[in-house]
């Protein structure tokens, strides 16, 4: 059914009040149709925004849930399926965070003007004085998960180390637990976790001004339901201002709009399903065609034969034999490597060379996972050469990783 959303004028509830006189019937409110993912931490804040938005503009709700985190399949949640709940289950996707440096949303799906925003903290023991990474005693141990944006950041902060988890609830209960003396999560999933647990008091957390650390919310929606997008952002403006969107989004986000970081350019890599199942990195919806050089060869033929061997098995099961993407993200493709992403090599490298594997990151070889990149460049358009690639040359490299329409052929 198609799903009608306005704001009754005046005039039109003077019309429905008469055709209710008139004809003994009951008026009826439009329906406000919206989704949100039932996986999320911030799931309740969603629910709780959804109605009053609803009552903001005098509709009923019919709040559809999914399961962004793919529900244990193996092939997680794609970016594709948000397309399909905006056009044919609901008029509003609620809750979906844009990166502020990427500015970047799934294919397919059309995005509201920022209601809010949060993103990735520092979380310390209450009473430390330390708000950022620099103030952080040097070499602290400081709590991540597996594969998220945090891992990038201690390329520029040496003085801290990276104690990498699988989970966010193991990286959290290794710092309740006071085995590490610091991490770098999600927001909405620490407010949840400690919370949860009581243990709020215990912790402080501090926005982190760092590349792709915060993240805008926003509503997606088909461009079909393009006027329920509009009388949603009327209705946030009312929240806005009588208050009321502060408090429906506190503790787990900041209502307005997040600016990207002052740090300078990075990129990241994000697995699918995490942090309440959406991949925080959105590709643009176009590749970047257009390409400002030829790419260099940074790698041998033979670097790169080696490496699919060596990413059929350690690396295939979560991202895919072909690289497209299962539990972890597609490693190939303009989602992959986009222009607005603002990847470089050494920054992809640092992502393989840290948390890969999964089951246990960091511990292959030098050599494994040089050539792994190697393929993952062949992968994404780059030529070999005929100077082979290095583990301190891949750690250096500023060359950006740009998709160049699919793997070259060098036979």
């Amino acid at each position: 059914m198609k799903q009608q959303m306005f704001k009754k004028s005046r005039l039109a509830w003077l019309v429905g009040s008469a055709a209710v006189l008139l004809y003994g019937g009951t008026a009826v409110a439009a329906e406000l149709s919206v989704c949100i993912d039932k996986s999320s931490p911030t799931a309740a804040m969603d629910s709780g925004l959804a109605h009053a938005i609803a009552t903001q503009e005098a509709n009923t709700l019919a709040l559809h849930e999914f399961d962004g985190s793919g529900g244990g399949d193996d092939d997680g949640f794609s970016m594709k399926e948000f397309g399909k709940l905006a056009k044919a289950t609901c008029s509003l996707v609620l809750g979906f965070p844009v990166d502020a440096d990427s500015k970047s949303t799934p294919p397919g799906v059309l995005a509201t003007t920022p209601y809010g925003h949060t993103g990735f903290v520092l979380v310390t023991p209450k009473g430390s004085k330390a708000t950022t990474l620099d103030q952080l005693p040097k070499n602290t141990d400081v709590a991540v998960t597996y594969q998220t944006t945090p891992n990038l950041y201690f390329v520029d902060h040496p003085g801290v180390n990276a104690d990498i988890h699988l989970t966010d609830d193991d990286a959290l209960s290794a710092l309740e637990k006071r085995k590490v003396h610091a991490a770098m999560l999600w927001q909405p999933t620490v407010v949840h976790y400690l919370v949860g647990k009581h243990e709020a008091a215990r912790f402080s957390y501090h926005e982190l001004d760092e590349p792709h650390a915060q993240f805008n919310l926003v509503a997606l929606y088909d461009a079909e339901h393009a006027p329920a997008a509009m009388e949603f952002e009327k209705a946030i403006a009312a929240l806005t201002e009588s208050g009321q969107l502060a408090k429906l989004l506190a503790p787990y986000a900041q209502a307005g709009l997040a600016m990207p970081s002052s740090r300078g350019k990075s990129a990241m890599l994000k697995r699918s399903a995490v942090e309440g199942g959406i991949d925080r990195l959105c590709g643009s919806k176009k590749s970047s065609a257009k390409t400002d050089a030829t790419p260099p060869a940074l790698f041998t033929s033979t670097q790169a034969d080696s490496g699919k061997i060596k990413y059929l098995t350690y690396c295939a099961m979560c991202h895919g034999p072909t690289l497209q993407g299962r539990a972890g993200p597609a490693l190939t493709g303009p989602n992959f490597a986009s222009a607005k992403a603002k990847f470089h090599v050494s920054e992809v490298f640092t992502i393989v060379a840290n948390n890969m594997p999964a089951t246990s990151p960091g511990t292959l070889a030098h050599e494994d996972y040089v050539e792994i990149m190697a393929f993952l460049l062949q992968q994404n358009g780059y030529p070999a050469g005929d100077k082979a690639l290095t583990f301190e040359d891949a750690t250096k490299s500023k060359v950006k990783l740009l998709y160049r329409a699919g793997p070259i052929d060098n036979k």
